[in-house]
């Protein structure tokens, strides 16, 4: 009797590690699809109406998958976007361009700004899992990503929580001190995928996605043009530039451009 006791008690130990789950999360627009979210205006419903997918998450989202399931553990994805549904199929685009099956929301009328949005569609994701799963939370600085994804982790008690947030505003990235620096705690910001490859938690990175990876960083091919764009309107910003004043535009424009030939040297 004894020992049958403690042969349940110690299955009941073991239960949450042996159906613990890998659960990712991540944003559409600036995450996993170029969309220009942090300019807005013409530039952005140009990039909205491409549709031009970041296939070096899209790989990498793959290899989460695969590396996982390979380690016995289930893998589920969670795609959940701020973007109106009545303008954006999401299904449709993430399968065509193979990113991994899973469940997809679309804000529609009624459901509030992207905090409230984000924070009652994830939170009642999060509510059905186990604390003990492993969560990759997957998101953007244009908006309220980070801070959802935080909030979220501390509130439901998320043991294993990575959060990886592209740095399309450019604030988080160490560029001088003429620019500040603006970053949440737990989270890890990137300007680009070749920030991702020695992450520990993204050890199942292979290295055919490594040499992807580090190909189209060498050919300046990981962060869209218009991302530059933010860093030079950062920049102008900081000079206090106004309108008419070229000289100081100028100005701006050449360290934005000394401040990105140098990012494309770092790795």
């Amino acid at each position: 009797m004894n020992k049958f006791l403690l042969s349940l008690a110690l299955c009941l130990v073991l239960l949450p590690s042996v159906f613990a789950k890998v659960i990712v999360v991540s944003d559409i627009d600036d995450t996993i699809k170029k969309a220009n979210s942090a300019n807005g205006g013409i530039g952005q419903a140009y990039h909205f109406l491409r549709k031009k997918v970041y296939l070096e998450m899209r790989d990498l989202f793959v290899e989460l998958e695969r590396s996982y399931e390979d380690l016995g553990e289930e893998v589920e994805f969670y795609y959940v976007s701020a973007a109106p549904d009545v303008l954006f199929n999401q299904q449709k685009w993430l399968a065509k361009h193979k990113f991994p099956q899973g469940y997809d929301r679309l804000r529609v009328p009624g459901d509030g700004n992207t905090y409230t949005y984000k924070t009652k569609v994830i939170g009642d994701i999060l509510a059905k899992m186990s604390p003990s799963d492993t969560f990759y939370f997957f998101g953007d600085n244009s908006s309220k990503d980070a801070i959802v994804y935080s909030e979220l982790t501390e509130k439901m008690g998320l043991v294993n929580s990575y959060i990886f947030i592209r740095d399309v505003s450019s604030e988080a990235t160490d560029w001088s001190s003429a620019l500040p620096i603006h970053r949440l705690e737990g989270v890890n910001y990137f300007f680009s995928e070749a920030e991702l490859v020695d992450h520990p938690t993204l050890f199942f990175i292979s290295e055919e996605l490594r040499e992807k990876i580090a190909k189209a960083y060498a050919e300046r091919e990981l962060i869209p043009e218009y991302t530059y764009k933010t860093l030079v309107r950062r920049m102008k910003d900081s000079f206090n530039c106004s309108f008419f004043d070229f000289d100081c535009k100028v100005t701006a424009e050449n360290e934005a451009a000394k401040m990105w030939n140098d990012y494309h040297s770092r790795f």
